[in-house]
């Protein structure tokens, strides 16, 4: 409240000025009121009477009584006028002050509009000043992440460059290792086939050898006799019975099939031969294992 009246001082003097003066105004006009008032009449005369004047009244009194009658409507007539000059004075006091207050208060409004405009206006350049710098600051930072994102991508760059170079140098010694560990393989497949060659070469010479030997021949024979003790000979077969017989057999003896080829027998000849040959399984073993066979082939002559 306090803050207020010192904020609008001048509007609160105006208006203990305007009462002051409507004070002032309503004293004088009741002063004069009082000043021209008609005298007090008395509520009972006492009057001499002539006896000689009781039926007829004097002139002189009729004279004064009209003279006092007319003293009292100028009087009357006077306090109207002084109270219309008051009543005007007052209305002309109220329509000024009342003009003065529109003054005041048109015033007061042009004063605020200025003071909403000068705000605004503040307000405008201070939203602008904030945009500004705000732009400002957007670019900044624009440019800051532009050359970090720069400094970034160069730096991306680099370590692309050197490790697309370790790797082609992790290549390049991996192919060469790969090349030396081919090259060592060749030469070790090439020695271990020339190893192999060798050996087998060396085996094959050995079988022929036990092959072409007297060996050989007996384990055939060997084979014959105990595929003729097998044989139950048939009614058909003649003398001078000649037939080449090819076995397959595991390394252990056992007959797994029987082909007889050349034959000069019929039918239940070689029907009799194929019976005897898986009959005599497990087939006897050479003494000299570089003679086994597992695709046998021997001829079959049994005596008459």
């Amino acid at each position: 409240m306090v803050d207020f009246i010192k904020q609008h001082w001048q509007y609160f003097l105006g208006a203990l000025l305007l009462h002051a003066l409507f004070a002032g105004i309503f004293g004088l006009t009741m002063l004069n009121m009082q000043r021209n008032a008609p005298p007090v009449q008395l509520a009972i005369q006492a009057v001499i009477v002539d006896p000689a004047s009781l039926n007829q009244p004097s002139r002189q009194q009729q004279q004064r009584r009209e003279r006092e009658r007319i003293q009292q409507q100028q009087r009357e007539a006077q306090a109207q006028r002084e109270r219309e000059q008051v009543a005007e004075q007052q209305r002309r006091e109220q329509e000024e002050a009342a003009r003065k207050q529109k003054e005041q208060t048109a015033r007061r409004e042009a004063e605020q509009q200025a003071e909403q405009a000068r705000q605004l206006e503040l307000k405008q350049r201070q939203e602008a000043e904030q945009r500004r710098l705000a732009e400002e600051k957007q670019l900044r930072e624009r440019q800051e992440a532009e050359k970090k994102r720069a400094a970034a991508e160069a730096e991306r760059k680099r370590q692309a460059e050197e490790e697309a170079k370790r790797v082609a140098e992790i290549q390049r010694r991996q192919k060469e290792e790969a090349e030396r560990r081919r090259a060592a393989e060749e030469a070790r497949r090439q020695q271990a086939a020339e190893s192999e060659l060798a050996r087998q070469l060396a085996e094959e010479e050995a079988n022929a050898a036990a092959l072409g030997s007297p060996e050989a021949a007996q384990y055939k024979a060997m084979i014959a006799q105990a595929v003729e003790r097998r044989w139950k000979r048939p009614l058909s077969a003649r003398e001078g019975l000649r037939c080449e017989v090819r076995v397959r057999q595991t390394p252990a003896g056992v007959v797994l099939s029987v082909q007889v080829g050349t034959c000069n027998g019929d039918s239940a000849v070689r029907q009799s031969i194929e019976a005897a040959v898986f009959g005599a399984s497990p087939l006897p073993l050479p003494g000299n294992p570089r003679l086994f066979d597992p695709n046998l082939a021997f001829i079959f002559m049994p005596a008459n």
